[in-house]
């Protein structure tokens, strides 16, 4: 028995459901139920000692095709409240990297991730949105509040996208791993007029957060619209974390959106592109 998945037919499997490349059915429920899925030991040791030392390069600003402006520094050091010390751990953030550098792009394109990433949006048809690298360096690296993607991302449609936030450090409560806060990715986008009144409410009995603690080459995959926070880095230990943002190839832009990031052109992860669409 065949399936349309996304655009594309897909082999069914005994019980009638759409053939899984990685994760089991079980997976896939829990992060329909939950809007976050953590997927352990994606990668090899070897592979994350490759992305951590081009990250380092990068951050370091020692990779001549990622320009100037993928590097954004800790506020601290931007307004000279402390001096630069060292410029890698001044780092806040890297962006756009797999853009530029072919060796973030594998990252982005890694077999097991993409497979992963086909299971959950039901489709071989698969663009990146961008990409993000948060350094959290110990001591300084800064908390970051409770959003939902989609929120920024609000000319996308539809709101579905899934970012594969990859653990290069150990990712620990101290450091500021990230916090989820279950089944969120079905209230729909809230900007901030509409988040506010529930920020109070966050971490309580009704609405529990859950931190999420990786090992390095773990993977926790969130939806677009599941609200998520981090903490400030208190510990003496790096927190180095890539997110990837990915999306359907069939998904549309609202050009009528002005107040959303300019992105550089989406590029093709897997499967087909289609005219008029992103």
């Amino acid at each position: 028995m065949r399936l349309c998945r996304g655009n594309q037919l897909t082999d069914l499997n005994e019980e009638g459901e759409p053939f899984l490349r990685f994760l089991t059915a079980e997976q896939v429920n829990q992060f329909k139920l939950n809007g976050f899925l953590v997927v352990e030991d994606v990668l090899s040791k070897d592979e994350i000692e490759v992305l951590a030392e081009r990250t380092d390069l990068i951050a370091a600003n020692k990779v001549n095709q990622v320009p100037d402006t993928s590097i954004q520094l800790e506020k601290i050091f931007v307004n000279g409240e402390q001096p630069v010390a060292d410029k890698i751990l001044s780092v806040r953030k890297l962006y756009n990297l797999a853009v530029y550098d072919q060796i973030m792009w594998e990252h982005v394109t890694h077999t097991k991730i993409v497979d992963i990433i086909t299971d959950l949006l039901v489709t071989d048809d698969v663009k990146m949105y961008g990409d993000q690298l948060f350094m959290k360096a110990p001591k300084t690296g800064t908390a970051q509040g409770w959003h939902q993607d989609s929120a920024s991302w609000r000319d996308i449609f539809p709101m579905d996208l899934v970012t594969a936030w990859t653990a290069i450090d150990h990712a620990t409560e101290e450091n500021g791993c990230l916090n989820f806060i279950p089944g969120t990715h079905r209230w729909g986008m809230m900007q901030s007029n509409r988040l506010k009144p529930f920020l109070s409410d966050l971490g309580s009995n009704q609405w529990p957060t859950v931190p999420v603690p990786l090992r390095a080459g773990s993977i926790s995959f969130h939806h677009s619209l599941t609200l998520h926070m981090s903490h400030a880095n208190h510990s003496s230990h790096r927190r180095r974390g890539y997110a990837v943002h990915y999306m359907r190839a069939t998904s549309w832009r609202d050009e009528s959106v002005t107040d959303a990031p300019k992105m550089p052109p989406f590029k093709q992860v897997c499967g087909r592109a289609f005219p008029n669409r992103v």
